[in-house]
């Protein structure tokens, strides 16, 4: 006989307290957390005690005017008594661009520490000025066909993590007129973003850990835009696509720990060393601290443009970098000069690891101006002998530039234990393998990793 397993259809969920419900709750889209209210009466009110309040017009399958009638709902019958912890609107549609400025104000009357703006409207928005005298908000998110003009007597007394994505700016001074305002904050992204009027972007905060500055677009010679950056406590910086020689770092960063470089030399005709590579050298001598460091294919570029002019005089006054123990090295598709490899490793005694993203040689420009490693078998650096465990080759090409900096790194690596070599598109492959196979490894534990 067949015992049949006594199964519960009690509602388990339900049972559960409100302050794990809403917690469960709080893990959905506000739109999905608003239709379970239907499973039972008791969620209703929770579904409406939400602290985290984000309404995506992308999502939602009806039309603009579904979606503003439900927000203009949700917040009507929303307790006058309750926070909230995040508000995020994403919208793309024109139609209730006058409702959205309610919308926002609604959530700074309700104390909201947190706000996500996502807006792709034809039209611009103007952010309104409320939303910078908002002492309890500790994070700012603005992204899209927004438009900021910052006012004067800010109040960001409590603002640690600020992001500017695709935005305009009223002026490049009104960034370094809210930072001064904004004490304890700690991350701030500025990325893709547009400039009404100015010519100097000052960044400045004792608190600041990490900044990020991406433009997409690229800098012309006609600019006359300086960066200005004083940063004392900055653990992590990201420069991409500014030009050198516009970018101040008024003292050594002490803390910092990653940097990603990628900034653009602008170059018209022939030029002395010092138009090259003094002001991306510049950056270097500021940065010296760093553990983790990725240079990208411009800035290489730059650096090895200066080698070419002066290669003494940037030979002799390379900076030391104690402290690095990861570093990335990225050739661009353009003129490359002669090699900065060679001093990264002398001066680098603690590296631990090496990467060629983009492979060690650029092929695609002339031969005769082709970017070559230049060192010396006569002397290894010390990183070789006690430090290096892991070089990562891309793109690898197979030329006899690459392979004699392969063979080189084998032949003194005494601390390696793996080299890997990755080539999408390598003529000869076989031979090139058995060629890297024949050569000799200094250390016993060192694995070499072939992926062609």
């Amino acid at each position: 006989m067949t015992k049949k397993s006594n199964i519960s259809e009690k509602d388990r969920i339900s049972d559960l307290p409100d302050a794990l419900l809403l917690i469960i709750l709080s893990l959905l889209p506000t739109e999905q957390a608003v239709r379970t209210s239907i499973l039972s009466k008791r969620w209703r009110p929770l579904c409406m005690s939400l602290p985290n309040l984000v309404f995506y017009h992308r999502n939602w399958r009806d039309s603009a005017i579904n979606f503003a009638n439900f927000v203009d709902r949700f917040l009507m019958h929303r307790p006058n008594d309750l926070k909230i912890e995040k508000f995020g609107l994403h919208c793309v549609e024109d139609y209730y661009l006058d409702r959205v400025g309610d919308w926002i104000l609604n959530a700074l009357e309700f104390d909201a520490k947190e706000i996500d703006l996502w807006f792709r409207f034809r039209e611009m928005f103007v952010l309104m000025y409320e939303v910078f005298f908002c002492t309890c908000l500790e994070k700012l998110q603005l992204s899209g066909k927004i438009l900021v003009d910052i006012p004067e007597n800010v109040k960001f007394s409590s603002l640690r993590f600020l992001k500017f994505d695709e935005i305009t700016f009223s002026s490049y001074e009104s960034i370094g007129e809210l930072l001064i305002k904004c004490p304890v904050l700690e991350v701030l992204y500025i990325s893709g973003c547009k400039w009404l009027s100015g010519c100097c972007l000052r960044i400045s905060g004792s608190a600041l850990k990490k900044f990020s500055l991406v433009s997409y677009s690229r800098i012309d010679e006609k600019s006359t835009l300086e960066i200005s950056i004083e940063t004392p406590g900055l653990e992590t910086l990201i420069l991409d696509s500014f030009a050198s020689d516009d970018i101040l770092i008024k003292k050594n960063l002490p803390f910092l720990t990653t940097a990603q470089i990628e900034v653009v030399q602008i170059i018209e005709g022939v030029a002395p060393s010092s138009v090259f590579g003094d002001c991306t050298f510049g950056l270097l001598n500021k940065i010296t601290h760093v553990k983790s460091l990725s240079l990208g294919g411009e800035t290489v570029e730059a650096l090895n443009r200066a080698y070419h002019s002066d290669f003494s005089t940037v030979h002799n006054g390379f900076p030391p970098f104690h402290n690095l123990t990861e570093l990335s090295i990225s050739v661009d598709e353009a003129y490359c000069g002669q090699t900065l490899l060679y001093d990264f490793l002398e001066n680098s005694p603690n590296l631990e690891s090496l990467f060629f993203p983009q492979g060690l040689v650029d092929t695609f420009s002339d031969q005769t101006w082709r970017f070559t490693w230049a060192w010396s078998w006569s002397h290894t650096a010390e990183c070789l002998s006690t430090h290096l465990k892991t070089v990562d080759i891309g793109e690898f090409s197979g030329t006899v530039d690459e392979l004699s900096f392969v063979e080189y790194l084998l032949a003194f690596g005494s601390a390696l234990t793996n080299v890997s070599i990755t080539s999408s598109n390598l003529h000869g492959g076989k031979e090139v393998r058995e060629e890297l196979l024949k050569y000799e490894r200094k250390s016993t534990t060192c694995k070499l990793n072939l992926f062609f």
